[in-house]
């Protein structure tokens, strides 16, 4: 009686081996991956122990991985080379700052930076002597405007001013102003102030204008034929022939 096979499958040639009993499909399989396992494991330890002096091609494969200080070592060495490297391409200076150009410290002076000044000394009071000599109280009247006898006589206004506060401050009843073609009697800039042949009321006159040169722009003085600019001192003049015209009887000013 012949035995029907199924289709698609047919038995290989020869003996079949059969597994002993009790050892399943799943214990071989593992135990043929652990085989593989010792045999990868063995190999690895095999290279690892090979000689010094072995060949090229087994030494090779037997080489340690590299330690932490070698590729540390490597590394800084690589960096080094970067950096002398790009010292090496920096651009240089055109020009070097000189040797002074630095900012000097400042001195330190007394607390807080400051220094201590002395105080100035005030100035002598000048003595009864010194104030006849020079023609008594030579201070300045406030002058708020410019007087009706003095806006009268043809005067600049920087003259006017002068010849009011000479008015103000001695009352003068007789001045002299604008007259054509005489100098600078002529432009309005000089004044004539009469002291009615009194020298200590001319002395007194002429201090004072002296004094406050600056406050009325003087330009110089005329009195008993001596001339003099403010800052410096009295100088003789030629004889003109008259007391009038030597101004001996009147003390002349001429402002700027």
């Amino acid at each position: 009686m012949t035995r029907h096979r199924a289709p698609g499958r047919r038995r290989a040639p020869g003996a079949v081996r059969r597994l002993p009993d009790g050892f399943s499909r799943l214990s071989a399989s593992w135990a043929v991956k652990s085989v593989a396992s010792l045999c990868v494991v063995g190999g690895a330890a095999a290279a690892l122990a090979l000689p010094v002096g072995a060949e090229p091609g087994a030494a090779a494969l037997s080489l340690p991985v590299a330690t932490t200080s070698a590729v540390e070592g490597r590394a800084a060495g690589l960096a080094a080379s970067r950096s002398a490297a790009r010292a090496a391409q920096a651009p240089q200076p055109a020009v070097s700052a000189p040797a002074d150009a630095a900012p000097a410290a400042p001195d330190q002076v007394g607390i807080f930076g400051v220094k201590a000044v002395a105080k100035p000394k005030p100035k002598p009071k000048a003595t009864a002597t010194e104030s006849a000599s020079s023609g008594g109280d030579t201070s300045a009247p406030k002058v708020t405007g410019i007087s009706a006898k003095c806006s009268g006589l043809g005067l600049t206004n920087r003259a006017a001013i002068l010849c009011t506060a000479v008015q103000k401050k001695f009352g003068l009843a007789s001045i002299g102003g604008y007259r054509p073609n005489a100098g600078e009697h002529s432009t309005g800039q000089a004044v004539d102030f009469m002291t009615g042949g009194s020298s200590s009321t001319g002395d007194a006159v002429a201090a004072f204008v002296l004094a406050n040169a600056s406050t009325y722009n003087v330009k110089y003085v005329i009195w008993q034929q001596r001339y003099r600019e403010p800052g410096g001192s009295w100088e003789m003049m030629e004889d003109r022939g008259s007391p009038t015209a030597n101004h001996m009887d009147h003390v002349h000013v001429t402002v700027n």
